[in-house]
């Protein structure tokens, strides 16, 4: 990095001094301790998040504001942790599980008394679906996310479409969007050892979703 830094500023590098580079051998385990140390700290956080979250249910809108309060302060406090500085161009692939969502309505699986399981399926980089699963009812929303900056998404509703048993019923053009914020975006392992990504998201309300890496 020192090279690099000396090249783009103009300077000069001396190499006859090569081994400057790390002056101190004892500064550079004690930075890879801090390193060890954040990952398990972020790891830790984001255990505490998703059994939090799962206790007290994906619909937060049902919950307490006690309840809300708690998930929503221990998500805000894993923001720093992110593994990206650039949560928004995070490339996504596959199915993530909602974990919690603070909306009301479909969007956190609820419909009337009813609450399914919701996951969003990215098909690219443009394209994914938003579904939600009543056993062999699928509602799936397709929609379409542009990137607007590091930590932000344009998100363009698609089309709307109903299936029974993995056969299509209807579909109908959707409309609508919004503005998404995407504020936390890493890795973890779980309990058993599986790697897992989880996000944390405003849309403007609370979402956190996981994907399983292996």
């Amino acid at each position: 990095m020192k090279l690099f830094t000396c090249l783009l500023l103009g300077g000069s590098f001396d190499w006859k001094q090569p081994f400057q580079l790390i002056k101190d051998p004892s500064a550079a385990r004690s930075s890879l301790l801090v390193d060890v140390d954040q990952t398990a700290l972020k790891n830790d956080k984001i255990v505490e998040l998703l059994e939090t979250a799962q206790s007290v249910g994906q619909v937060g809108s049902i919950a307490t504001e006690q309840d809300r309060l708690k998930v929503e302060m221990l998500a805000q406090s894993l923001i720093p942790f992110s593994d990206s500085k650039q949560p928004a161009r995070y490339p996504l692939e596959g199915v993530h599980k909602l974990v919690y969502s603070a909306a009301p309505g479909a969007s956190s699986g609820k419909i009337g008394p009813f609450v399914g399981k919701v996951s969003q399926f990215f098909e690219d980089d443009e394209i994914f679906y938003n579904r939600v699963e009543f056993g062999p009812l699928s509602i799936a929303l397709r929609a379409k996310r542009e990137v607007r900056n590091n930590d932000t998404i344009k998100v363009s509703f698609l089309e709307t479409a109903f299936s029974l048993f993995g056969k299509t019923l209807k579909k109908s053009q959707a409309g609508g969007g919004g503005v998404w914020k995407v504020r936390f975006v890493g890795t973890y392992r779980d309990g058993d050892g599986k790697e897992k990504l989880v996000r944390i998201m405003e849309t403007p309300s609370l979402f956190v979703l996981e994907h399983s890496l292996n």
